[in-house]
């Protein structure tokens, strides 16, 4: 009995960890997700997509991400956004830095005539 209880303990917490992780996963995919939507309008800057990526960042993962970065590339045709962070721990493992990434691309908003090429 005294080995069992350790163990269901151990068990909890890897299952607590993976929640967190999974949680924080899901808050940097939608802020990179919030940095594309803003990124792909057709007169938006790299500026614009990494200010909301950031902005949705500090109202949806304040505690739940720790040294958020952002990365943005913006072309003539698609917006990337990446965004980078740290999971907190439950489980004691020292050395561990449970560093996430997360990202979303899509094309770029253009004009385009009813010909499909350019106006």
């Amino acid at each position: 009995m005294a080995i069992l209880f350790p163990l269901a303990l151990l068990l909890i917490l890897a299952i607590v960890q993976a929640g967190m992780l999974w949680h924080a996963h899901n808050v940097l995919a939608e802020s990179a997700q919030a940095g594309v939507n803003a990124g792909r309008v057709l007169y938006a800057t790299p500026a614009d997509a990494h200010a909301a990526a950031s902005s949705f960042l500090n109202r949806a993962g304040r505690n739940v991400i720790t040294a958020p970065a952002v990365r943005v590339n913006r072309g003539a045709e698609r917006v990337l956004v990446t965004v980078t962070g740290t999971a907190p721990r439950v489980l004691p493992l020292p050395g561990v830095t449970l560093r996430l990434t997360a990202g979303a691309a899509a094309p770029v908003e253009r004009w385009t005539s009813d010909a499909g090429g350019a106006p």
